[in-house]
This record gives C-alpha cells, structure tokens and sequence, in this order.
C-alpha cells in the first residue's frame, strides 16, 4: 500500500508541473453515514452496540489540474469530525447487584485527512453540467477516536456518579475514496459541485488515555498509577513485561471509517 500510496503522490506532483491554466481549487462541506453497522465497537451486558465511526461531516480543500481535456490529477486535504453514537447503559448480567445503573457512552471519531486522486470529467454538451468521477486514496492522520462517560450507580447503598473521557490516537489510517459528481458552471471561472462520495477507510490506534476520571465530582487521575490510565497497542504480548509505571499493553485492533454521504461546494477555475 506504501508504493502505491507514493506512486499516486509522485504522479499528482509531476502532472501539476505540466499542466498550465487548467487549474482549480474547490472548497466543500459534506455529511455521511458510516457503512460499518455490524461492527461491535462496545458491549454492555449481554447486548453487542454497533458502532458507525465513519459518520460525521467534513470540510475539504481541493487543487486539481487537468493533463487533457478529460482527465485530471488532484490533491485534496480535509478534516472530519465524527458524530456521536450513543449507547445507553444497562445492567450487567454478571452483576445483579448493580441493577440500577444508569447512564450513556458518546463514542465519536475524527481524523485529518489528505486525499491524492484522479478525475475523469468528459465534456459534455454546451459545458453547462459536466459530470465526473473521482478515485483516491485516503491518509488519515492526528486520529482520536473519544468515548465519554456518564454513569451513575449505587452498590451496597453507596451512591457515585462517574464522569470519564478516554481517547484512542496516534498511528496512520489508510482507505480509498471514490465519488461520482457534477459540477455547474455558473460561469467560465465560477462552478458549484455536488457528489456523492463513498470512503473505505480503517484505523488502528497506537494507544489510548484517560484524560478525565471524576467520582462524585473528585479528579481520580492524579491518584492512579500509569497503567491504570494508559494503554499501548501492540501486534504481539509474548515480551509484555508488568510495570505499573508504564502504559499497559492490549493487541492491536483496526475501528472502521467507511462511510457513505453527500459533499457539496463552490469551485474555481484557474
């Protein structure tokens, strides 16, 4: 994936230098819905919460230049940000003495992404709508995904409200992308756009932290040991060693993106 990732670059910088007053630059706002739905990213008790980290929206900056009259070479960069998903809080089968226990998780992802691409794009007609279609890759980079908790419980006549924020980062994501769209000339410089953009994306983070554990209000976070708040992800454990002054070691998993939606925009002829 590395080579092809590089090759798709390289092709991007070198058609750029030739091409000549057939540039754009777009600007564009969308909004999907993750693709992922049988993904089980949490369970509570005996029920499986799929998660859809791929749905959100985004904004996204593109240059493109034309190397003929129907193809173009393109380099675009954007961040996402994820919705949340809600899961609600019940009891544990294990656990009937906390039979009534209430509260949420909010589980989101987010990512800059740089997007390297081509475009198809025939001339059509009087030029007034010219359909194109787009295949890329996508780089996702400064990945988080954050899960946040809110919960409230009482055991053995003991109330406590616990409030948390865990976040999973670092590492790269790398997926595919392709869109079928329209642009609609509203004059020789001015077009606005519409697609509909598929994006086949995962991403598998190196570690994770808890930035906010409150007890009735109270910070536990100073009073914890380091693996007690942080995580590494690794591929293999067989040279996991304890030390509870270090992050503790989980095997590395990949969270899917995938995400199906609709991007529209204004672009500029150069």
């Amino acid at each position: 994936m590395k080579k092809q990732i590089l090759f798709l670059l390289s092709f991007v910088l070198i058609g750029a230098g030739y091409a000549q007053e057939k540039g754009y630059i777009s600007l564009g706002l969308g909004a999907g819905f993750g693709t992922a739905a049988s993904y089980d990213f949490s369970t509570n008790g005996d029920k499986a919460h799929p998660v859809a980290l791929g749905k959100g929206c985004d904004v996204m900056v593109r240059g493109g230049y034309f190397v003929n009259k129907f193809m173009a070479i393109e380099l675009g960069a954007g961040y996402r940000m994820g919705f949340n998903t809600k899961i609600d809080l019940v009891p544990s089968s294990y656990n009937k003495s906390s039979g009534n226990d209430i509260g949420t998780l909010k589980i989101a992802g987010s990512m800059l992404e740089i997007v390297p691409a081509l475009v198809i794009s025939p001339e059509l007609g009087s030029g007034k709508v010219r359909p194109y279609a787009r295949l890329g890759v996508i780089i996702g980079v400064m990945n988080t995904i954050q899960t946040k908790i809110d919960e409230s419980y009482t055991e053995d006549g003991i109330s406590e409200h616990i409030l948390a924020t865990l976040k999973y980062n670092g590492g790269v994501a790398v997926g595919g992308s392709a869109a079928l769209g329209a642009d609609f000339n509203l004059s020789k410089k001015i077009a606005l756009y519409a697609e509909i953009i598929y994006d086949a994306l995962s991403y598998a983070p190196t570690k994770g932290k808890f930035t906010k554990y409150e007890i009735n209000g109270v910070d536990q976070l100073p009073d914890w040991k380091t693996i007690n708040k942080e995580v590494k992800f690794v591929k293999d454990l067989s040279d996991y060693v304890y030390d509870e002054n270090e992050p503790a070691q989980e095997l590395k998993n990949s969270y899917p993106f995938n995400s199906l939606g609709l991007n529209i925009g204004v672009k500029v002829k150069l």
